[in-house]
């Protein structure tokens, strides 16, 4: 008798990927259960990716090794589309981009997002930091889309760009302090500038700075108007939604936390903002069944 192959059954390959996406503790590794097997693997590939080409700046000892780093990653894109990989995680993405036709510029944008990391410590204007969230975050949901499988339309993929610089920003008011103390400032200057706001005010956490206060209100706006742009570019059809279900799940989260923060935007200095698991649970159960809904008032009204 065949037995169907068990999670700790996957090949040595696969098994690699999984760990580094669990080791993560990300919120869109909660977000791969809602897949299928043949979708997870892939998504757990690219995650895996993502995650090493991150890594291979924010963990390097000094920028000689990181840009050392890069240039492998960017040898292992092109590798990857030519068939001839070395690294593991490579290995397993090569059958997941040949499978779900992912285009190479994505791959070699993300890449170059990193890399922005070590030149850039900091943003003059927004527009120079959207197209860093476009480069590490957007391109990550063009790939996801692909994935899931979803019928891709220029208003789908709008939304995934969207929403991949709606998470990114969230991220980014988070994770203000962290970031400040590796010497690196995503907020623009510009915003800093119109506030009045100096980089001590934004390593501080004075509940009486009213500027610093505004400035954050300012910012979860704008991440606030991106999540808006993301939900109303995306398919209304139960069948793509369906698709798309891990997407949504994952935005739902991110777009929790920043409803936390805006509850209490000085909570940020105080530690980093995030949901339990129960939190996550119910925001799932709350998106299913909102779909769930949709889809009975559809069946009734037809």
């Amino acid at each position: 008798m065949i037995r169907p192959r068990t999670e700790d059954q996957r090949p040595k390959a696969q098994q690699i990927c999984h760990q580094i996406c669990k080791k993560s503790g990300s919120n869109f590794f909660y977000s791969f259960y809602l897949l299928g097997t043949k979708k997870r693997h892939a998504l757990e590939a690219f995650y895996a990716f993502c995650r090493l080409v991150d890594d291979a700046v924010d963990l390097a000892p000094n920028e000689t090794e990181a840009q050392k780093n890069l240039r492998f990653w960017r040898n292992e894109v092109e590798a990857i589309y030519a068939g001839a990989p070395m690294h593991p995680v490579s290995k397993v993405l090569k059958d997941a981009v040949a499978v779900f036709a992912i285009p190479k510029k994505y791959l070699e944008e993300i890449v170059t997002g990193c890399e922005m990391d070590l030149s850039k410590k900091s943003y003059a204007t927004f527009a120079e930091l959207n197209l860093y969230c476009y480069r590490v975050a957007s391109c990550v949901g063009l790939v996801c889309i692909r994935i899931f499988g979803a019928t891709l339309t220029e208003k789908l993929e709008q939304g995934s760009i969207a929403l991949g610089k709606a998470l990114q920003l969230t991220n980014i008011i988070r994770d203000i302090v962290t970031d400040l103390g590796q010497g690196r400032v995503y907020i623009p200057a510009e915003d800093l500038k119109r506030f009045g706001v100096s980089l001590s005010d934004l390593g501080g956490a004075n509940s009486k700075n009213l500027n610093l206060i505004d400035l954050l209100y300012f910012e979860i706006e704008r991440a606030k108007k991106f999540f808006a742009g993301a939900w109303s570019q995306f398919p209304t059809e139960k069948k793509e939604r369906r698709k798309l279900m891990a997407a949504i799940v994952m935005g739902k989260f991110y777009e929790s936390i920043l409803n936390k923060i805006a509850k209490d935007p000085m909570a940020i200095f105080k530690g980093k903002v995030g949901l339990t698991r129960t939190e996550k649970i119910n925001i799932t159960l709350r998106t299913f069944l909102s779909r769930c809904h949709c889809e009975r008032s559809e069946a009734i009204s037809q």
